[in-house]
């Protein structure tokens, strides 16, 4: 009797940890984030920043929050070319998209790789990986992203 009591508890407490598991997935479903292209902010003998556009968009019903997003910027996707932290709080409303534009300090070594891309190409390859960090109504949820594509350079004025 002990032994049919305690198969049955584990049994119960089996379906409501894949029902709990089940219902995650039905409430929350990751935002993507695209690239959107980079801007020269500033240059120096030494490197540069650049400003890096992503669009982060929300497929849930409801508001998300970010706490935080890591990222690293490579060209012809082996040469890193910056890194950064973002720690601003954001908010993506339900079914939309934030633009959101990423300061990043680049190496006078990635300047001369994207120049070399565009002198041999016409276009910068580029891979950008990294995290989001998203409040969500269920917890703290971390989405990588790992974009690859080309973006034209930044043209003067």
């Amino acid at each position: 009797m002990y032994r049919r009591v305690t198969l049955s508890l584990l049994a119960l407490a089996a379906l409501a940890i894949l029902g709990c598991s089940s219902a995650v997935k039905h409430l929350f479903t990751a935002p993507t984030v695209a690239f959107r292209g980079v801007s020269l902010a500033s240059i120096t003998p030494l490197g540069g920043r650049v400003l890096v556009n992503l669009i982060v968009r929300n497929p849930n019903p409801y508001s998300l929050s970010t706490s935080g997003m890591t990222y690293e910027l490579f060209v012809r996707d082996t040469v890193g070319v910056a890194r950064g932290v973002d720690t601003l709080h954001r908010t993506v409303g339900g079914h939309d998209s934030l633009l959101v534009a990423l300061p990043l300090d680049v190496s006078l070594r990635g300047i001369l790789a994207a120049g070399n891309a565009v002198v041999g190409y016409g276009m910068v390859p580029y891979r950008l990986v990294g995290t989001v960090t998203a409040d969500t109504p269920i917890g703290a949820r971390t989405i990588p992203f790992d974009q690859k594509g080309e973006f034209a350079p930044v043209k003067p004025r």
